[in-house]
């Protein structure tokens, strides 16, 4: 397992990864790792903030849901919050699911618990939003919390009903858009006649269609809609999931015609199995079942994650291989300077996708060893020239897994980092903190600082639209944009962007030009943590940005923390901060100790308001934002149950006491924090008396 900076440059880089798949997936319909390599991605930030959880709060990667909606897009704020599932990938898993929910509901093993078994479809999550009986709005999953706005597309699925037969005010029904295969070959030979762009696969073609800008009448017409949940408050239809599903075909909705209800795990796990064999004759896409509590008062209890459901699982299905050869292996440099390798391969169709490329990660990947130092594919390294074996599970690029030593070229050499940078040829070394291969020449190296600038632009920083990654290089190229306040002053330096209309060529006229000088004065004003995000600093992602921001607030008491700490040469006004360790610090300070990045800030503090940051909770009572701990045991709930219902609250659960914590909750037959709390004088309080605070008749 990796030390303590181990695993925060380990989770920096899985942030990095998994945030670049979400973007990729569910705003561009593309994909840059497998579903699977997705998969195991979030497993091993599971782990690694297991062992160090006092990192959950600084890489929050678990608690994002789907990414940001397209800009061109209505933007609407979800009724309540669309949620993505955790995912289980064998049969050990899902006993593991029940055995948690037994856990957190104290309920004992001889009880069963019915659960709803539905299959996971590979297509777009669709809310409908209905108005006394008549559809008033439908929404794209977005980010969980804002969706886009999609009606007019919706209004041609002919699953879709314009007015159902119901009293209720408002509700939401929750569902999947898919494009049959049926129909889905015979689209894309559509397509091709036209000299149009095929889709790579069903899923593609149903997100195409629905998030089309304009309408396309004909191919929405192959859309179709299975729905199955609610939005809120299921039980104003009824008791149960299953219940739910034949209350939505009275309203004139189609559902899953092979979902069941099983009390017994075999049973489900059988069930399972069938319905994987069966796969190929569907007429639709699955990549795995779902798995739910049938009871909405155990799932109102169980409640949610921050990010999924505690009472469903999708239980996933095996990846989908396929055969190729690695043409070359590439060195791509990011902003940080890090050398990462990258397998061009022959381009080969697996399960439907042609995929062309995939990620070795680094060093020891390309060597057959893990981050722990194990051994993987049996210890075969990767080379050029190797044919490999490639796996996927729905729209993404592949992952290798094994590599055919016997059809080996008996001339092929062992890959070999390069010594010095591809980009500067300055020598790269490898980073004591991180053990990454890195360039340090990150002044100069035109690598980074062009990568350094598509993050500033990007959307989770200063959000500038119309500036991809091959234009920002461009405007690189011409000297118009060497650094981040030059993108504030490209109208004047640009001859009010008439010399980029000549160069930048087909496509830029008088409009997208007006449209980039607009989003670049919209960008003018920006929140405190987005704008720390956005200078790109070290070991300063997102979330420890959002960090950093809620603790100071605004950016004059940022700031001048920092220059106390440069000037004492001590980092402790930040080491204060909650969830931000000695990388971090050590990396501000030495970001605004470096004369050169600082007059950049101070250049570009010239051209942009910093507002600041504010953190709203959802629900305001006597605990919101107070620290807790608990001991004993409780008579109305679990102590997991417990700890959901404090972090709705907005406070946050602690298992040690220190004299930063406000309250300990005291149960029957408590431990020796009492008598630490006596000691520490922190106050305590019941069971009942924390009802009070939360005024809840749990």
């Amino acid at each position: 397992m990796f030390t303590k900076s181990e695993a925060i440059y380990r989770l920096r880089e899985l942030s990095e990864i998994i945030a670049k798949s979400r973007e990729s997936y569910f705003n561009f319909n593309q994909s840059d790792i497998t579903d699977q390599e997705y998969d195991q991605n979030i497993s091993e930030v599971t782990e690694i903030i297991a062992k160090y959880p006092e990192l959950e709060d600084g890489y929050k990667i678990l608690n994002q849901v789907g990414a940001t909606p397209n800009s061109k897009f209505k933007k609407v704020k979800h009724l309540t919050p669309m949620y993505s599932l955790s995912n289980g990938f064998n049969n050990e898993d899902i006993f593991n699911f029940l055995k948690q929910i037994r856990s957190f509901l104290d309920i004992p093993q001889s009880k069963n618990i019915d659960l709803v078994f539905e299959p996971k479809i590979d297509g777009l999550s669709l809310s409908l939003i209905y108005k006394n009986g008549t559809l008033f709005r439908a929404l794209t999953r977005g980010d969980g919390q804002i969706g886009e706005d999609v009606t007019e597309n919706a209004r041609l699925i002919p699953d879709v009903p314009l007015s159902i037969p119901t009293e209720i005010d408002t509700l939401e029904i929750r569902g999947e858009v898919y494009f049959p295969n049926s129909t889905f070959n015979e689209l894309n030979e559509e397509l091709k006649k036209r000299g149009n762009k095929a889709f790579s696969n069903p899923r593609n073609a149903a997100s195409g269609t629905l998030r089309q800008f304009k309408t396309n009448k004909e191919r929405s017409k192959n859309l179709c809609f299975f729905a199955y949940s609610v939005g809120s408050d299921p039980d104003k239809l009824a008791d149960t999931q299953e219940i739910l599903l034949k209350i939505f075909n009275d309203l004139g909705f189609k559902t899953n015609n092979i979902s069941r209800v099983f009390g017994n795990l075999e049973q489900l796990l059988k069930y399972y199995e069938e319905i994987f064999s069966m796969r190929p004759s569907l007429d639709y896409e699955i990549d795995g079942i779902v798995y739910k509590v049938n009871d909405f008062r155990l799932q109102e209890r169980l409640g949610f994650r921050s990010s999924s459901p505690r009472w469903a699982i999708a239980h996933k299905f095996p990846a989908e291989m396929s055969i190729t050869v690695i043409e070359d292996i590439e060195i791509q440099i990011g902003r940080t300077g890090t050398l990462s390798p990258v397998a061009k391969l022959k381009p080969v169709n697996v399960g439907g996708v042609v995929v062309s490329s995939a990620t070795l990660h680094n060093k020891d990947f390309i060597r057959g060893f893990d981050n722990k130092g194990n051994k993987i594919r049996s210890g075969v390294d990767i080379r050029r020239g190797d044919w490999v074996t490639v796996y996927r599970a729905g729209d993404v690029i592949p992952k290798i897994k094994n590599v055919n030593v016997s059809k080996r070229n008996a001339t092929s050499e062992p890959f070999t980092f390069p010594l010095f940078c591809p980009s500067c040829n300055s020598r790269v070394e490898v980073d004591k903190a991180d053990s990454a291969i890195r360039c340090h020449n990150f002044q100069s190296c035109k690598a980074q600082i062009i990568a350094g600038l598509k993050h500033f632009v990007s959307k989770k920083a200063v959000n500038i639209d119309g500036l991809g990654g091959r234009i920002i290089e461009e405007l690189y190229n011409k000297d118009l944009i060497q650094q981040p306040a030059d993108f504030f002053r490209l109208e004047t330096k640009s001859n009010h962007g008439l010399d980029l209309i000549e160069f930048l060529g087909k496509g830029w006229g008088n409009k997208s030009i007006k449209n980039l000088f607009n989003s670049i004065d919209s960008a003018r004003s920006i929140r405190l943590d987005r704008f720390l995000f956005s200078l790109g600093i070290r070991h300063i992602g997102e979330n420890a940005s959002q960090i950093i921001a809620g603790y100071f607030v605004s950016w004059e008491k940022f700031y001048n923390a920092i220059r106390i700490g440069i000037s004492k040469n001590d980092g402790q006004l930040l080491y204060e901060i909650e969830g931000i360790g000695q990388l971090m610090v050590t990396s501000l300070l030495e970001f605004f100790s470096d004369n050169k990045e600082r007059m950049k800030v101070e250049d570009l503090l010239n051209y942009v308001k910093i507002e600041s940051f504010i953190k709203h909770n959802k629900i305001e009572t006597g605990i919101t934002n107070k620290k807790l701990v608990l001991t004993g045991t409780f008579k109305g709930f679990s102590r997991a149950e417990l700890k959901s219902i404090c972090e709705k609250n907005g406070a946050k659960v602690l298992t040690a006491l220190s004299t930063n914590v406000d309250l300990l909750i005291v149960g029957q037959s408590p431990g020796s924090k009492v008598k630490k709390a006596n000691e520490l004088a922190v106050k305590q309080i019941s069971e009942e008396e924390f009802k009070v605070l939360i005024d809840t008749n749990i």
